[in-house]
């Protein structure tokens, strides 16, 4: 009877947390589309506005009386930044960062099919630069609109907060992303090579 000989055996195992980061990045992406379709970013007294929509009161007068107030909603974008820029900064901004988004998800996933560790290991530290751009981008947008608003009276809404909560997911999937650099996700296993028994 032959000694049994070791072999090792090559497992792929996906890592949760990667799992979860693509998971979170989508996430992401999708609040900033539904953010991106909406108005009530910032409201003040004559309105409220978004980066693609903005809804603004008209007040219609009868001999110099005042009859009804309206909302009419047009597709206009922050006051301030249709003034400065042609196309509005913040529209710019959204579709890189839901472009970047959306991108960093294909090379995470690319990262996982791939055979040799430095083209995984490559994949996935394209997707930590595509994660910090775009978070980057979002905490940027977090503190021009408020500055945009800085002459006058104007309270956030819901979707301030969406986009806030798509900062959050992407600033963890970008921590996650590079703590998880350099876990390699195909493992050795120690097994026993039964074509060396003898039966």
């Amino acid at each position: 009877m032959y000694a049994p000989r070791a072999k090792f055996e090559r497992i792929y195992v996906v890592s949760p947390i990667k799992v979860a980061i693509i998971f979170l990045t989508s996430l992401h992406c999708l609040f900033l589309f539904v953010a991106f379709l909406t108005s009530f970013w910032i409201q003040t007294h004559r309105g409220h506005y978004g980066p693609l929509y903005s809804c603004e009161k008209r007040s219609h007068c009868n001999h110099g009386f005042i009859t009804s107030i309206t909302m009419e909603c047009h597709q206009n974008g922050f006051l301030y930044d249709t003034k400065i820029f042609s196309i509005p900064l913040t529209i710019i901004l959204l579709i890189v960062s839901l472009f970047l988004s959306f991108i960093s998800v294909i090379t995470a996933n690319l990262s996982f099919v791939r055979k040799t560790f430095s083209i995984r290991h490559r994949y996935w530290l394209c997707t930590i630069l595509l994660l910090l751009f775009a978070t980057l981008i979002d905490c940027f947008i977090l503190v021009f609109i408020p500055f945009s608003y800085r002459s006058q009276i104007y309270h956030f809404q819901w979707a301030y907060g969406v986009h806030c909560g798509a900062t959050l997911f992407i600033s963890v999937s970008l921590i996650a992303a590079i703590l998880t650099c350099n876990i390699d996700d195909v493992h050795y296993i120690e097994a026993i090579d039964d074509s060396a028994v003898e039966k």
